[in-house]
């Protein structure tokens, strides 16, 4: 009897931690299957997004350019976290982005390297708070906008 309220016991204890380990204070970020971790290059600076810019953006895309990977009224979700940006555009898998890139002052580039070859510009309003996100190509340009 003793043997069976120790298995018992050592059960529960296996239960309650990896209970315990499964939860996480991490962003959504963990849910994506791809990471992409972007590599500064010569001429880059790293950015760091200010904490008001956190938070989650029901968006929708704007002004496609030719070439975009998006067609007018795509929705998406953003959601920035400690300095990563995970994108879920409808009808894709969602991709979580770090290291960004500092462009001028005050934008926050999060560049997709990995697989779709496209950047999101992170753009704030004058007083710092979230503005809307441009999609451009890797180097220069701009392909449209995700914005309320």
């Amino acid at each position: 009897m003793k043997t069976l309220q120790k298995q018992n016991f050592f059960t529960l204890l296996t239960i309650i931690f990896l209970i315990g380990c499964t939860k996480s204070n991490d962003s959504a970020a963990e849910l994506c299957a791809t990471v992409c971790e972007h590599t500064l290059t010569a001429g880059e600076t790293a950015a760091t997004v200010p904490s008001s810019l956190d938070g989650t953006y029901e968006l929708t895309y704007h002004t496609a350019q030719p070439g975009s990977p998006f067609t007018d009224g795509t929705k998406a979700t953003f959601t920035i976290a400690n300095n990563v940006l995970t994108v879920a555009v409808e009808g894709k898998e969602c991709i979580t982005i770090k290291n960004p890139v500092l462009i001028g002052t005050n934008n926050y580039k999060f560049k997709d390297s990995c697989r779709d070859n496209i950047a999101f510009n992170v753009s704030p309003n004058n007083d710092g708070s979230f503005n809307e996100v441009n999609v451009e190509p890797l180097g220069n340009g701009w392909l449209g906008q995700f914005s309320k």
